[in-house]
């Protein structure tokens, strides 16, 4: 009586798809646990900076109160993903728009806080940092793309809305340096082709896993 042969492992590409369903469902769960956590940390650094300053400082008033709501708004959306993924549901398109969302909320915070030249700015590298957790490479460079474009509209409400066209472009010293401007886009891109390389690497991983689980005799892919 012959024995059956093994049945044949998946293609590759079979396997990078079986595991990117996992990890977008499940990098997408500890992604927003971390929202979680960095929204209520960095909330109450701020209540603590609203509790020690001056009555007229500039962190009371109106920059309290939409700092609040924006926060606000940023965790109710956060808690309700939360329960949305605890059900095991995770359709294709929420990573892009649950990115969409983080950009928009730190694009508003950096407007409140004035522009491109508050410390607020490098939570845009923070999302470019989530985006390899979900597994795919599309999102990384839709987060990367949506950082330098979030830092531009901050560039442009600061020269155009906080100072004036014509004041910000008349003033040498009103001006944000190009050196600096390209700095950032710069690094914002490093950032995205780091994040990468990260789904690359475990892209590669999955498929050098498979060839070397191969029943002996067969050809590797």
């Amino acid at each position: 009586m012959s024995i059956p042969p093994p049945p044949a492992a998946p293609p590759p590409d079979h396997r990078w798809d079986d595991l990117a369903r996992v990890e977008e469902w499940a990098g997408e769960l500890r992604v927003n646990v971390i929202r979680l956590a960095g929204i209520v940390l960095f909330y109450a650094r701020h209540l603590v900076e609203f509790a020690t300053a001056s009555p007229g400082a500039k962190v009371r008033g109106p920059y309290h109160l939409r700092a609040t709501v924006i926060t606000a708004l940023w965790a109710i959306i956060a808690l309700l993903l939360h329960a949305h993924l605890r059900r095991r549901r995770a359709l294709p398109s929420a990573k892009f728009l649950v990115t969409a969302g983080d950009l928009l909320m730190i694009t508003l915070l950096c407007m409140n806080a004035g522009g491109p030249q508050t410390p607020l700015l490098l939570l845009l590298f923070l999302v470019i940092a989530a985006s390899p957790l979900r597994a795919n490479l599309q999102l990384v460079y839709a987060a990367t793309a949506g950082a330098i474009a979030s830092y531009l509209c901050l560039l442009a409400f600061y020269a155009w809305f906080v100072i004036g066209f014509h004041k910000y472009y008349a003033s040498p010293e009103l001006r944000i340096p190009r050196t600096t401007e390209a700095f950032y886009i710069l690094a914002l891109l490093l950032a995205g082709f780091l994040a990468g390389q990260a789904v690359r690497q475990l892209r590669r991983a999955v498929a050098g896993h498979h060839a070397t689980v191969l029943p002996p005799g067969e050809d590797h892919p």
